[in-house]
């Protein structure tokens, strides 16, 4: 053989190595991304009329359980993107300090407040962090909310009861 065709085949040798090493020092890391260390999903949800204020309130509570022990009673944090219908980003809200995440899990409510009227359904869609925000530690939830219709007052104080002799 000549001096070319070696040097061509132990170039090759050497970058097939190379390439298994990166396999199998980023494996571990790929894996880890695709399981998330909470687990959340939907709890009651609503997307109403204030009362108190010409408003409507997105509430969004969420259930959670801890999958990962490294993150039980540690701070971290939840953020909620509000889109309209037509898929702009109306919002983003967060806990400005955070919460702890609870060893057993729990519910945390997200809420956020919009003074236009013309909306009548947004979509959430929420995924806990790091305490930073920098990092998603969860699945991302997606919720669509319609808005509900202010009760009336006759509603509020239900039917009378009838009385019979």
């Amino acid at each position: 053989m000549t001096k070319l065709t070696n040097y061509m085949i132990m170039l090759g040798l050497g970058l097939s190595i190379l390439g298994l090493s990166f396999v199998a020092v980023s494996a571990p890391y790929a894996f880890s991304q695709g399981t998330p260390g909470i687990t959340i999903s939907a709890g009651n949800s609503s997307f109403t009329p204030l009362t108190n204020t010409d408003a409507n309130q997105v509430r969004v509570n969420i259930d959670y359980s801890v999958e990962d022990e490294s993150l039980q009673n540690q701070v971290i944090n939840a953020v909620m993107y509000v889109y309209a219908p037509n898929g702009t980003l109306l919002k983003i809200t967060s806990f400005p300090s955070g919460f702890t995440a609870q060893s057993d899990g729990g519910t945390e409510t997200l809420k956020t407040t919009f003074k236009d009227k013309s909306l009548t359904s947004v979509t959430a869609n929420v995924t806990f962090t790091d305490a930073t925000k920098s990092r998603s530690i969860s699945n991302v939830l997606t919720i669509n909310l319609d808005l509900e219709e202010t009760p009336t007052v006759g509603s509020l104080l239900g039917a009378r009861p009838s009385f019979q002799n």
